[in-house]
């Protein structure tokens, strides 16, 4: 497989990918839920879409302040 993607788009993939194949890997799908909750910043509270956003917000207010 190629490289491990992160988050929403990873989860669409493989939402995709069930629908397209009826041979349902389930194991597979349960291993991918604990790995993520397996995590350190699985922590309660803690968002990894509230990151992306804020790494993106960071991003725009440095360009902000070069121009």
């Amino acid at each position: 497989e190629g490289a491990v993607k992160k988050g929403r788009h990873r989860r669409f993939e493989e939402a995709r990918a069930l629908k397209r194949n009826q041979d349902l890997d389930l194991e597979s799908i349960f291993d991918s839920l604990s790995t993520d909750s397996a995590l350190p910043e699985a922590e309660e509270g803690h968002s990894p879409a509230y990151d992306a956003w804020a790494e993106e917000d960071d991003e725009a207010d440095e360009e902000i302040q070069a121009a």
